[in-house]
């Protein structure tokens, strides 16, 4: 064998069989040819088509020398079984016969020449030399091609991110309308999010368990694993896409409308096949909810939200398993308002933006006390409830905080009853303000810590710096420097702040009139209050109310 001794790596050396008949023309190619020169290395050589063939789908060589006929298989049909099987290796064709038929079949099959015995050095090494730039470009070619499936496939994952994130965050505006927009036909969505939705039938299914694996969105080996599965089950029958998100699985599916029996069966099929799963990756609740089969893709969100709310009605039945969203569709319905007011939930955000633990525990306690009475109502109002919440400790609280957001994900998917969830999120939240109580003591000192607190609790009422002062168990005169030091900002100026703040809530939120307002948050005088607020904010109450009443 010749090998080229350059050194230059398996991707510049270019690989070469020579299959002859005749033992002396291989020896005397082998001679002729400059293959350290062109980094080719003789892989293989071949007396017969048959052992060439061989060789060649045993090496898949960048190069074949082969004399155009041999017996058993010859230099053509070598060619054409070389192409039909996708192997990329360049031909240059060796013949003692000057016959013209051959020859034009050999350019039809895009051999790169066409050789004459006896071989010529100079002929040879032009081809070869010719061959090797093919070849590169060729090589070249593989790579653009390469980068770009790849640049494609991203292009297409990000795509079908657009598309879930468009429906689990339906609730933004820009969202919505563009989903809105998309879904109007099967056509404008898979233009929108390389899909390939057709018209026909459309069902959603949303898979939710307790394995921490599945909050992750990198791909795993369950995640693997529940893909082999939805596609063992929904492949035959329908076109379908998944998503894995914090939420759990979701699956979308489009069918032909004779299939509906068969994809309603592999919905229950799928759901024993993954629970097998608790073998290997241990106990595990498991619930499949399933939305009505749509007739229209533009149904395909309310197939979203009826999947994710049948999926929600363990929360009624305390049991693992399948539920259609017809299961759930007559249950009482209530505002999700009537169970957790726009008040109330300020309140919590209030509670722990500014560590007021006692305080959340009082409203959480109305609020489980509330959850009770509506255990057995439309469980797709509890989810618009646990959402709520969540997307406001995100937005307000912890949009940086990502194992607070976990931890509140695990109140969903461990969840059994509604007011047992409830009571979960409580633990949550008031370990997070506990713990934030603990880092502000450390960080600002007890003192300041407990003058704050104190503020904030009594702020309505005619409190002094030396009330403060005595509540921190320090002298005023220290208490006035910790403001400064500490929060860069006076005494009074904070008590203005925390006052003026919380009037804004009222305003926006309620219809006490300016004067009420005032004196909810320690002034009694109106006219006081409205000329400080203007000063401070640059706007009298009134017009704040007309803004964001």
């Amino acid at each position: 064998m010749i090998k080229s001794e350059k050194g230059l790596g398996d991707m510049l050396v270019k690989k070469a069989v020579i299959a002859d008949d005749e033992p002396k023309i291989i020896e005397l190619i082998r001679l002729l040819g400059n293959w350290e020169k062109y980094d080719i290395e003789i892989v293989d050589e071949c007396h017969d088509g048959i052992s060439a063939l061989e060789s060649i789908r045993k090496h898949k060589p960048d190069l074949v020398l082969s004399d155009i006929k041999m017996p058993d298989l010859d230099g053509l049909d070598l060619i054409r079984i070389t192409r039909e099987e996708q192997i990329e290796s360049r031909f240059i064709l060796i013949s003692g016969y000057r016959h013209f038929e051959y020859a034009r079949s050999a350019v039809a099959l895009n051999v790169i020449d066409y050789l004459l015995k006896p071989i010529e050095e100079e002929q040879l090494n032009k081809t070869l030399e010719t061959a090797c730039r093919e070849i590169a470009q060729s090589r070249e070619n593989r790579k653009n091609r390469q980068e770009l499936e790849v640049i494609r496939a991203k292009q297409n994952r990000e795509k079908m991110t657009h598309f879930w994130e468009d429906f689990i965050f339906w609730n933004y505006p820009e969202r919505r309308e563009r989903m809105q927009e998309n879904l109007r036909s099967p056509e404008l969505c898979n233009r929108e999010y390389h899909t390939s939705f057709f018209e026909g039938c459309f069902m959603m299914v949303f898979m939710c368990s307790n394995i921490a694996s599945l909050l992750t969105r990198h791909y795993s080996l369950l995640e693997e694993e529940m893909e082999r599965r939805i596609d063992r089950y929904f492949g035959e029958y329908a076109l379908y896409y998944y998503h894995v998100s914090y939420l759990g699985c979701i699956v979308v599916l489009n069918f032909a409308p004779e299939h509906k029996k068969e994809v309603r069966e592999s919905v229950s099929a799928l759901y024993y096949s993954v629970r097998d799963l608790s073998e290997i990756y241990g106990e595990m609740y498991l619930n499949l909810g399933v939305s009505s089969i749509k007739e229209h893709i533009c149904d395909l969100k309310e197939a979203y939200f009826e999947a994710q709310s049948a999926e929600w009605g363990r929360l009624i039945t305390m049991q693992n398993g399948v539920l259609d969203y017809a299961q759930i569709a007559k249950l009482k319905r209530v505002s999700d308002t009537e169970i957790l007011s726009h008040a109330e939930l300020d309140e919590i955000i209030s509670c722990m933006k500014y560590l007021r633990r006692e305080e959340l525990g009082y409203v959480f306690q109305n609020f489980s006390e509330r959850c009770g009475l509506y255990g057995n109502c439309y469980p797709g109002i509890m989810a618009d409830v646990y959402f709520r919440i969540t997307d406001a400790v995100r937005e307000g609280i912890a949009e940086e905080n990502g194992q607070l957001l976990e931890k509140l994900n695990y109140c969903y998917l461990e969840a059994r009853t509604f007011p047992r969830m409830v009571k979960k999120i409580y633990r949550v939240l008031d370990e997070y303000v506990e713990g934030e109580q603990k880092k502000s003591k450390e960080k600002l000192g007890k003192p300041i810590t407990e003058a704050v607190y104190y503020i904030r609790k009594n702020y309505a009422q005619p409190i002094s710096q030396s009330d403060v002062a005595k509540a921190g168990n320090v002298s005023v005169t220290y208490l006035s420097r910790l403001f400064k030091e500490e929060l860069g900002i006076g005494f009074n100026d904070f008590l203005t702040q925390v006052r003026l703040e919380e009037s804004e809530k009222l305003l926006s939120e309620t219809a006490l009139s300016i004067k009420e307002v005032a004196g909810a948050v320690g002034y009694p005088d109106e006219k006081y209050y409205s000329r400080l607020y203007k000063k401070m904010k640059g706007i009298k109450p009134s017009e704040y109310r007309k803004i964001y009443g």
